[in-house]
């Protein structure tokens, strides 16, 4: 190679190199972000104290590593020659089955039994704490109805439960079903619920396309009227209200999927998506809405209800609060949206105002079942609302839990030479103080 080569090469470098560092500086380049979830990088600031124990550090890499140039092109790429090639997926949360169809691992576990046996050791543990939880559920029914509230569980199915032959080669549904076992049980107990699982096993053959798509988690969006238009109708018949109905607009055929459609090939990250088959993006409205006395809905729930609560289904109520596995607070009204559940203190209110208690989830949250709820409904009734003093003490217990938030109260202490506890109350009341002026000018 004589100099003329060395002379190009070393220009070609030097301008992919500064385009690099030009696209980390300003990100002149629009380029579509990630899929999936990362932890929020903490800044950590430069001090003895940092430096001579490496966290410093360790953030500058960290932070270089997240600001590199064209970071998405080059982690998509790499994802891509490794799936096209060899057939691997880099992100170990998604498995691939049968006919391309894609399985986040955490329903593989369930579907399997690997869960079953790394919580309960055994199928008797499992059907002794369904027993246990089912009774708990009775005792909440009990409770809701003294104050004047009525209560559905919805049982969600999981694609494993429902295309079982799509599953990897070695992966295998395991005889007994903890979900199945739950809903003979609210079956022998009279507990209002829908089960979905034994419907969508029933007209899965039936339907015109497939209840889950192949490259997603949850059931598919054109469920999504059909799914609300029976919810609507079991809350009739358990609450005597008269709700409105769900109508078919427009089926929207297209291949380009939602993200709800198309969640796990986005989190693979790939350069070029993997090819999918049309599947409708329904188009669907509330009908008979005019003078109707609308409930009030409160919703325990995993993520299953997320899809829902994107829809018109919500308008069908007064308000709506959605308790996201019993921790994170949405609701219809500004004043409680986006808060932590430990942080609303008059949640006394909120359950007493409810009309309907509505739980929704999938096989593997029964493993927590409800999150702690049946109990928290007990706690709240008997307690009664929490004091100004023991809301500000949940809040600073959170701030504890949370190391991101708690490194930062530290730091800020430093900062402003105040101790890491008047720190912590500082912003406990500040958060306390936000919430209640909320509430009361809502």
């Amino acid at each position: 190679m004589n100099k003329k080569h060395f002379l190009i090469q070393f220009i070609c470098i030097s301008v992919l190199l500064l385009a690099v560092l030009v696209q980390g500086l300003t990100h002149a380049v629009p380029l579509k972000p990630l899929g999936g979830f990362t932890d929020e990088l903490t800044k950590d600031t430069l001090s003895f104290k940092t430096y001579y124990d490496g966290s410093y550090q360790a953030f500058l890499t960290q932070y270089a590593k997240e600001h590199t140039g064209f970071r998405e092109f080059f982690i998509r790429n790499y994802n891509q020659v490794m799936y096209s090639c060899f057939g691997k997926i880099t992100n170990n949360n998604v498995i691939k089955g049968r006919h391309n169809e894609l399985f986040l691992d955490m329903y593989l576990n369930e579907a399997t039994g690997k869960r079953l046996l790394d919580e309960y050791g055994s199928i008797e543990t499992a059907q002794a704490e369904a027993h246990k939880n089912v009774e708990e559920t009775l005792r909440l029914i009990d409770t809701l109805q003294q104050h004047g509230t009525k209560f559905l569980f919805v049982f969600c199915p999981t694609k494993c439960a429902v295309y079982p032959e799509t599953m990897p080669r070695f992966h295998k549904n395991q005889e007994f079903s903890l979900e199945e076992y739950y809903i003979e049980l609210f079956k022998e107990r009279d507990i209002p619920h829908i089960d979905f699982l034994s419907w969508f096993q029933a007209i899965k053959d039936t339907v015109p396309y497939r209840l889950y798509t192949p490259s997603g988690t949850h059931w598919a969006q054109w469920t999504m009227p059909f799914v609300a238009d029976s919810i609507l109708r079991k809350l009739e018949s358990v609450t005597g209200y008269e709700l409105p109905r769900i109508q078919l607009i427009d089926k929207n055929l297209s291949t380009e999927y939602t993200l709800q459609d198309a969640e796990l090939m986005e989190n693979m990250n790939l350069l070029f998506p993997i090819p999918t088959p049309a599947m409708p993006r329904p188009v669907f409205t509330l009908t008979d809405t005019l003078g109707k006395d609308r409930p009030n809905l409160l919703v325990i729930a995993d993520s299953y209800f997320y899809t829902l609560r994107k829809t018109c289904f919500v308008d069908a109520f007064n308000h709506w609060d959605y308790w996201v596995y019993n921790r994170e607070v949405q609701s219809s009204r500004e004043c409680y949206d986006g808060y932590m559940l430990q942080w609303v203190f008059d949640a006394e209110e909120i359950l007493e105002d409810a009309d309907i208690v509505m739980a929704v989830f999938t096989a593997p949250m029964l493993y927590d079942y409800m999150f702690g709820f049946p109990e928290f409904v007990q706690e709240q009734f008997a307690h009664g609302p929490a004091t100004d003093e023991e809301a500000i003490q949940n809040i600073i217990q959170h701030i504890y839990s949370t190391p991101e938030w708690y490194q930062t109260i530290e730091q800020e202490a430093d900062e402003k030479g105040r101790t890491v506890e008047e720190n912590l109350r500082k912003h406990a009341e500040y958060m306390f103080n936000t919430h209640k002026y909320s509430r009361k000018n809502k």
